[in-house]
């Protein structure tokens, strides 16, 4: 079967790059038994060109270069056609690399998958829709949401915008009411966030997961916070100490259900760090082994075999 290596050149790291050499550089290394093409595409183009790969029953192998929006756009698609997903960290925070022990820098990483192993991770879906992150009401969502009207052209700005969004919802956080349904019972808080992710996050800075083939989400929530509450949640996030947070409460779970009874026309949450209407009533699963990855050796997830 052969490989498509799908480069968005609208990523952050790209731009300084010579994308055409970079891609038939990694052609070269993860070319394997069946071939390989590289496509270089934008940020536009991008979920077109994956749909087309995922379609075309040539190819068993999708690698994505770019950022997390990207990878999570090919790890869609992917889930959809049982392909096999390759990740090539083109991004700011590259989250999905890190949870995969990839290096970040983008010829190193190539480099490192030219002998991965395919394996089986979890991926999720909110309400049918996948994500490899997290699903997120509240503050994240209102931070993503108000960055997305700055200027992220670059790493540095994307990084500045994120700072400045985040003093203005520490400032004003936000408060609504949310039921959370588990298997084991149902519980309705008033919350400035709540959030969702694919594995339970790690001990890391940036809040990503370190296994990715646990079989459960992450569940978050917090209490209605004020200004100084936000503070320390977030520099506790920072040093990758929110299981520290006496204002957040943790749990695991493999499908949760979350209503949202004060929703209103134009709410929003964030999938993947893409903004996308709130529904009232949200459903969460886990779908474990679900996604094929290539894995490098560094991956620090359970055992293969």
């Amino acid at each position: 079967m052969r490989t498509i290596i799908i480069l968005n050149q609208d990523g952050g790291t790209i731009r300084g790059m010579d994308a055409r050499e970079f891609g038939d550089m990694a052609c070269t290394r993860l070319a394997g038994h069946g071939g390989c093409t590289v496509r270089l595409v934008s940020g536009k183009d991008l979920v077109p060109a994956l749909d087309e790969a995922a379609a075309d029953a040539d190819v068993g192998t999708i690698v994505a270069g770019g950022g997390d929006g990207t990878i999570s756009a090919a790890a869609t698609a992917c889930f959809h056609s049982e392909k096999t997903l390759g990740v090539i960290p083109l991004g700011t925070m590259n989250l999905y690399a890190r949870s995969l022990g990839l290096p970040l820098d983008p010829q190193s990483a190539v480099e490192a998958l030219s002998t991965a192993s395919e394996r089986p991770l979890d991926i999720a879906t909110a309400n049918g829709r996948p994500f490899i992150h997290q699903f997120s009401a509240g503050m994240h969502a209102q931070m993503v949401r108000q960055r997305d009207k700055l200027d992220t052209s670059t790493r540095l700005r994307k990084i500045a915008s994120t700072l400045n969004t985040l003093a203005r919802v520490i400032t004003k956080p936000p408060h609504f009411r949310v039921e959370i349904e588990t298997g084991s019972g149902i519980s309705r808080p008033t919350v400035s966030m709540v959030s969702v992710s694919n594995n339970i996050f790690g001990d890391t800075p940036l809040s990503y997961a370190t296994v990715l083939d646990g079989g459960v989400l992450g569940l978050y929530s917090s209490r209605a916070l004020g200004s100084a509450e936000v503070a320390r949640m977030t520099l506790l996030a920072a040093l990758g100490k929110l299981q520290d947070d006496p204002d957040v409460s943790t749990a695991s779970v493999q499908k949760v259900t979350l209503r949202f009874p004060d929703g209103r026309a134009g709410s929003k949450a964030a999938i993947d760090g893409e903004i996308v209407d709130l529904d009232r009533e949200v459903e969460c699963v886990c779908h474990a082994g679900a996604l094929r990855v290539l894995v490098p050796h560094t991956y620090a997830g359970t055992p293969n075999g």
